[in-house]
């Protein structure tokens, strides 16, 4: 992994740490942010099945859509072009039903280091590969910048073998 992958992961790290909510749009992802910054994982993964459950359809449909129209993929990052942040926003959807899915396999994952139960390595498991397929998906970070849950989950599919 290359040192600016390396700081970029560090960087989320501590936002996680620093920001409860990650400017998430929808109530259950903010509910899922402070439950995951105060280590109660299985709160956690409970809000974001909330939004998972409640707005996947629309961030799977809004996805296909994306990917239909070959729209270019947001940018990550600063991204100062007003247009741009605002077209970002607008995708709360896919936005937040990505960042749901990475809470939840950071959580199940936290749990299956504790616990060394398979049933949260396949919960995490599952979860980073839905998270991977929301590419459109960008999570805020109230710092200034968007990071790709999508891209964040290539990183710890290969810890749960």
């Amino acid at each position: 992994m290359g040192s600016r992958k390396r700081q970029l992961l560090l960087c989320m790290s501590l936002m996680w740490a620093l920001s409860p909510a990650s400017n998430a749009q929808q109530q259950c992802l903010k509910n899922a942010w402070a439950a995951f910054n105060k280590t109660d994982y299985v709160a956690a993964m409970k809000f974001t099945e909330e939004c998972i459950e409640d707005f996947g359809s629309r961030a799977s449909k809004e996805q296909a859509a994306l990917e239909a129209k070959r729209e270019k993929l947001p940018p990550t990052g600063a991204v100062e072009n007003a247009a741009d942040r605002k077209q970002i926003f607008d995708r709360w959807a896919v936005n937040d039903v990505a960042t749901a899915f990475f809470i939840k396999g950071r959580s199940a994952e936290y749990l299956y280091k504790k616990q060394k139960s398979t049933k949260f390595r396949e919960i995490a498991s599952e979860a980073y590969k839905s998270a991977a397929k929301l590419t459109y998906g960008r999570c805020w970070d109230p710092q200034g910048w968007f990071w790709s849950p999508a891209e964040a989950v290539g990183e710890r599919l290969p810890l749960l073998k």
